[in-house]
């Protein structure tokens, strides 16, 4: 999958995160803040800030497509959380995403959001670099650019914000417009600031890289990479215009900062390597030309190639080949039993096939051998589901949320379970707190009025109901009142 870097896109992505800075620090505009490249102590979200990330985050599954694979959301987290754990007191403040598009980009919002498009995976070299990216979102977030935004403008740009929020989101002539009349009179302070914002995201991006056990070399070699493709295709945008602007001054900044870090040999580790075969797999618009990749992969690295055979297995399953893709799966299986990829894919085949009980085996032995990987759990419910035994699966989604009880797909595969059964107020609580996750919890309010209404005469069903709806309008009035 060949890469475009489309130059508007980089200007409204950073438009538009510029416009959801200015909603963070609402109400806190007195507090001290950090010097220019002084780490702060932790980010902050106000309601106000949470509200505005969630709008976004609303509008955004709207118009982006959000990838919904378990194997590379967790991915994606436990990078994340990787690289974010150096942060004081918020382990769960951070929320990863990742967004299907050909744009090589990634940007974070008011919440704690951190959104990454899959071809910037698929451009990164190492997971060093990869990491630096997810570091220098992270460091938008713990550096408090937001509060630091608004106090430098005096709350003067709030009315402006909300109008180029609509402008950027709507875009066409009306936002063209709305953008013009509500920008003018702030927008240069707001991108100069950000240009500095950038060079302290950087600082302090370099450090969360090294404290997290990457080489912070992987930074600068990850901008070099960008400016060089950014001049060998002739696009050289406004650097103001730019939220992450690829100049050969930033490049040297960087360089010249990562010469006080210990270079370190982080190398790649297999999730890496078999993530970026499984989004070329997946998402590759011609899986024909994704089979002659994994046939023929650069490199002589054993790694790569183990992720080739991996790809090359899942391509195949794609493409209907599915006794190829089973055999390949089942040796990689046997040649490397401790890779937690094989017995998923495996099963996935099996599934794709229509062997659904063939699906099983690898999911359960891979349990025996891996009792903690929610993942795991939810991959057999599913199958059962499948099969029509959601009272087997039911206790399996169970112990996946014991493990992981912020996962969208296992509250969904919950809700799909208890459909099944026939018990409908469950389903609709299931599929509340899936709603709640993904920010919407006026939907996750509608969902609880239905399960309400199916509650029956089970005292203990309508009270849980009835608390949580509580709980959900004084989250919406806190919202609404600020």
């Amino acid at each position: 999958m060949k890469p475009r870097v489309n130059s508007m896109n980089i200007l409204l992505v950073g438009l538009l995160a510029t416009v959801l800075w200015l909603g963070l620090g609402a109400g806190v505009r007195a507090e001290k803040l950090p010097s220019l490249g002084e780490r702060s102590g932790r980010p902050i979200a106000t309601p106000q800030a949470r509200q505005l990330g969630d709008e976004f985050m609303r509008e955004a599954r709207r118009q982006l497509v959000f990838v919904r694979d378990p194997v590379l959301l967790s991915y994606v987290q436990a990078l994340g959380s990787r690289v974010s754990a150096s942060v004081a007191d918020d382990g769960d403040f951070f929320r990863f995403h990742l967004v299907r598009n050909g744009e090589v980009n990634a940007f974070a919002v008011p919440g704690g959001h951190v959104v990454l498009y899959t071809t910037l995976i698929l451009e990164t070299e190492s997971e060093g670099q990869l990491a630096s990216v997810v570091a220098h979102e992270v460091a938008h977030l713990v550096q408090r650019h937001p509060t630091r935004s608004l106090a430098r403008s005096h709350g003067r740009e709030l009315s402006a914000s909300a109008g180029m929020l609509v402008a950027v989101l709507l875009g066409g002539q009306v936002g063209a417009a709305t953008m013009a009349a509500t920008s003018a009179m702030a927008a240069g302070d707001r991108l100069r600031y950000s240009r500095a914002f950038e060079q302290e995201a950087d600082t302090v991006g370099l450090d969360l890289l090294a404290l997290a056990g990457y080489d912070p070399h992987s930074a600068v070699d990850f901008l070099h990479r960008l400016e060089r493709g950014s001049r060998v295709q002739g696009l050289s945008p406004p650097e103001y215009l730019l939220t992450h602007p690829l100049s050969t001054r930033r490049v040297a900044e960087v360089r010249s900062r990562i010469e006080r870090y210990a270079t370190v040999t982080d190398g790649n580790g297999s999730d890496f390597s078999h993530a970026r075969a499984r989004i070329r797999a997946l998402f590759e618009p011609n899986p024909e030309a994704a089979a002659d990749y994994f046939a023929s992969p650069a490199g002589g690295d054993v790694l790569v190639k183990r992720a080739a055979r991996y790809g090359l297995a899942l391509v195949k399953s794609r493409l209907g080949a599915h006794d190829e893709a089973l055999t390949i799966l089942q040796q990689l299986v046997s040649d490397y039993p401790d890779d937690l990829h094989y017995p998923l894919a495996l099963a996935e085949s099996y599934v794709a096939a229509g062997a659904l009980r063939s699906a099983l085996s690898p999911l359960r032995s891979a349990r025996a051998r891996w009792p903690d990987e929610p993942i795991l759990y939810g991959a057999e419910a599913n199958v059962l589901i499948k099969i029509g035994d959601a009272a087997s699966a039911k206790p399996m989604i169970r112990a996946a949320l014991r493990l992981d009880n912020d996962s969208v797909a296992l509250y969904r595969l919950l809700a799909r379970a208890e459909g099944q059964l026939g018990n409908m107020a469950p389903s609709f609580q299931a599929l509340a707190e899936a709603s709640y996750l993904e920010g919407e919890p006026t939907r996750a309010l509608a969902e609880l009025s239905r399960a309400e209404k199916h509650a029956g005469h089970s005292t203990y069903l309508a009270a849980s109901i009835s608390a949580r709806m509580a709980v959900l309008r004084e989250l919406i009035d806190r919202f609404e009142t600020h």
